[in-house]
């Protein structure tokens, strides 16, 4: 590598931290990543099978048919909201 180089390729990695940070690799807590916080899952709760939503289906059949099985927690919003994203491709 020619020194001309390696000075833009330094240039290049100088302006990437200034603009990102140094420190690239923060710890996240997965509470910050939880899309429903505070929510319990029964370990006894039986687990659901749903067909995968890939966006190429209909929208509205789709939720539906999600609806129709979650129908026994309808009143638990954070558990319905919770096991929605199961039911994306």
């Amino acid at each position: 590598m020619e020194d001309t180089d390696f000075d833009k390729l330094t240039t290049i990695e100088k302006r990437l931290r200034a603009i990102e940070g140094t420190n690239f690799y923060d710890p996240i807590k997965a509470v910050e990543m939880c899309l429903v916080p505070n929510i319990v899952v029964l370990k006894k709760s039986k687990v659901l099978e749903f067909s995968k939503y890939t966006g190429t289906q209909c929208l509205i059949t789709h939720l539906k048919v999600y609806c129709n099985k979650m129908a026994q927690f309808v009143n638990d919003e954070k558990l319905l909201i919770y096991f929605f994203q199961e039911s994306l491709g």
